[in-house]
């Protein structure tokens, strides 16, 4: 069957990211002997008449498209993504008959909703790999097809990605960076994190050496200047990340590398072996600036955490950069002044201060967004909606924030300014890893 694979992100807020997920989609669709077409809007530049004019000379009998994100989540300057699924499913229609299906991490939180807002004929929930096999089948043999196609349970087993090379090559352009999943799942409770609703709350890793033979393969084709592992939480509990880098090292592969870690006491013996695989940059999910709002997250450590992993990196010349969000559950006019204070000392780590968080269905910040009254029981969730602390009016809390942060360097604060400061600091750690130029 000819199978059409729209990624439809068109933001590069902060940066430009490979679209993985569709890529995973593409290789199992691969594997099982399907012509498959990927066109990603944002490589490509497309207009409308030049997707238009592609589907034409495809003439492919299922087109899918990928939603990333519904929005920015960012509080302060909100944008809604979904109108450019609109379109883009009304250019779909005008250039074929074929039916069109929704997947993507982004559907997946709210499948009803977003499939009638987009105006596709199906969606698939959750992982697809299963899932899009069984609605290939039923199209080539003309049987019905449900309006939402569901995952079976999160599989033990995934694959790695198809990586085109015109995709490849715009990402590459633009952050020198390729990503690569080794797990799915986290057992963490956050509250308010869709990866256990997305990917389970059970970490399965891919086998070490595919993982392995799949850097190997990227590192030679591509020459990335640094691959990012893209799991929900790269050091795990159960410790596989540490077999996946003693996996790296014992097969003599030292390439530079990143990955979203969550605080932990990291001893001398797990740094070193990071550094042995490559290990360039680390971004530590601190999240919150004071043990009582880490708490009202729903984390399971404290401030002193979040301090000792930075100075246990930093030790080793690893930069380490820290995100937190301000407002969540918890937060009062103390906490947001104790948090200045604890971020303001850590001068070593470039620190990115959000406000408000998204509000997610069925995620527990909803449920406590309803319970204090920060949402009404009839709320639509579709569009950006934030949960911020009763205690701290939004305008004092930004502006306590701002004040706090004026002049501390290393803190980037508001959030608009956010999106260039990532950028430059994704260039950056392109131009120390290999000297590959970023654009």
């Amino acid at each position: 069957m000819r199978i059409l694979l729209i990624s439809n992100n068109l933001s590069t807020d902060p940066y430009a990211v490979f679209p993985l997920g569709l890529g995973i989609i593409a290789n199992v669709l691969r594997q099982k002997k399907h012509e498959v077409k990927l066109i990603d809007l944002l490589a490509g530049n497309e207009t409308d008449a030049s997707l238009r004019k592609a589907i034409a000379d495809f003439e492919p009998q299922l087109v899918g498209i990928s939603i990333r994100n519904i929005d920015n989540v960012n509080s302060l300057n909100p944008c809604f993504f979904l109108d450019g699924a609109v379109h883009t499913v009304q250019i779909i229609r005008t250039a074929t008959q074929a039916r069109i299906f929704l997947g993507g991490a982004g559907f997946s939180l709210m499948p009803e909703a977003i499939l009638s807002y987009v105006g596709a004929d199906c969606g698939i929930v959750g992982a697809g790999e299963s899932a899009v096999l069984a609605l290939v089948e039923a199209v080539e043999s003309g049987n019905d097809i449900d309006r939402l196609l569901y995952a079976i349970n999160f599989p033990a087993v995934f694959s790695g990605a198809a990586y085109d090379d015109d995709i490849v090559e715009y990402y590459l352009r633009e952050t020198g960076i390729l990503p690569i999943q080794t797990k799915r799942g986290c057992p963490h409770h956050c509250v308010y994190c869709s990866y256990p609703l997305l990917e389970g709350k059970q970490c399965r890793q891919r086998p070490c050496d595919e993982i392995v033979d799949e850097m190997i393969f990227l590192r030679d084709k591509f020459h990335p200047a640094m691959f990012y592992f893209t799991d929900s939480i790269f050091n795990d509990p159960d410790g596989s990340y540490l077999e996946l880098l003693e996996t790296m090292v014992a097969r003599g592969i030292s390439v530079p590398w990143s990955a979203f870690f969550t605080p932990a006491d990291f001893d001398n013996k797990s740094i070193a072996l990071m550094r042995r695989s490559g290990i360039k940059t680390v971004e530590l999910g601190a999240d919150a600036m004071t043990d009582a709002t880490l708490a009202g997250l729903g984390k399971d450590y404290n401030f002193a955490i979040v301090e000792k992993s930075c100075a246990a990196f930093l030790k080793q010349d690893i930069q380490v950069s820290c995100s937190y969000i301000a407002g969540g559950p918890n937060e009062t006019k103390t906490t947001l002044l104790e948090g200045i204070n604890n971020i303001s000392r850590l001068e070593q780590v470039p620190s990115f201060v959000f406000m408000g968080i998204r509000i997610l269905p069925n995620t527990p910040i909803e449920a406590i967004a309803r319970r204090e009254g920060v949402i009404s029981d009839d709320h639509n969730l579709l569009y950006p909606t934030f949960y911020f602390s009763p205690a701290v009016p939004k305008e004092q809390m930004y502006n306590t924030l701002e004040a706090g942060f004026k002049n501390v360097k290393h803190v980037v604060f508001p959030p608009h300014a956010i999106s260039n400061e990532l950028r430059a600091y994704r260039k950056l750690q392109a131009t120390l890893t290999t000297g590959r130029n970023a654009k």
